[in-house]
């Protein structure tokens, strides 16, 4: 029994478990949910060079630990969210988050709020708006990510987000073409 116990948390120990919501948007960038101590392993496996972190509270203390131990560069973001009818992401932040995400020297990098649905959500449409895609691929990309949750707001922001991105052309990802 005791060396059953024993292969069980061994096992628990070996799997490899990604943050809530995690997928990549594009080569050396991805977007997540908020990691926890489980899922830290899988993102050494991705060599993180830069953790975005866009939400208004404060970063978990275990996170924190986990960043400085990894010397991987870290960007806190205090953004609110879209809530009706008078909350709205701040438009010069959010252009700043953006030149952040598309500067290739900070990839590969985690773009991440607590659930990676709303914030992270409507960063990765406009993303998706500098591409070039379609407003339809854009809110169904949004949704499929939203499930029930999704929030008109968030969907108004990324189709009425005109904020210039500066981007030095020098350090702009291959994926992305901006003429």
């Amino acid at each position: 029994m005791q060396r059953q116990n024993s292969e069980e948390e061994e096992k628990k120990r070996e799997l490899i478990v990604p943050p809530l919501n995690f997928a990549m948007v594009a080569p050396g960038v991805y977007r997540s949910g908020f990691p926890n101590p489980r899922s830290h392993p899988f993102l050494l496996q991705q060599r993180l060079r830069t953790i975005i972190y866009v939400f208004d509270g404060d970063c978990q203390p275990y996170h924190q630990q986990f960043i400085a131990d990894h010397s991987v560069n870290y960007k806190h973001f205090r953004v609110a969210a879209n809530k009706e009818p008078f909350v709205e992401m701040d438009h010069a932040m959010v252009s700043e988050i953006l030149a952040e995400v598309l500067d290739t020297r900070n990839h590969p990098v985690l773009l991440h709020c607590n659930r990676g649905i709303r914030r992270v959500g409507c960063i990765v449409g406009c993303i998706r708006k500098l591409q070039g895609w379609a407003m339809t691929a854009i809110f169904d990309e949004y949704q499929r990510f939203s499930g029930t949750k999704i929030r008109i707001a968030d969907q108004e922001f990324i189709e009425v987000f005109k904020a210039p991105v500066h981007i030095d052309l020098q350090y702009q990802p291959t994926w992305l073409d901006t003429e």
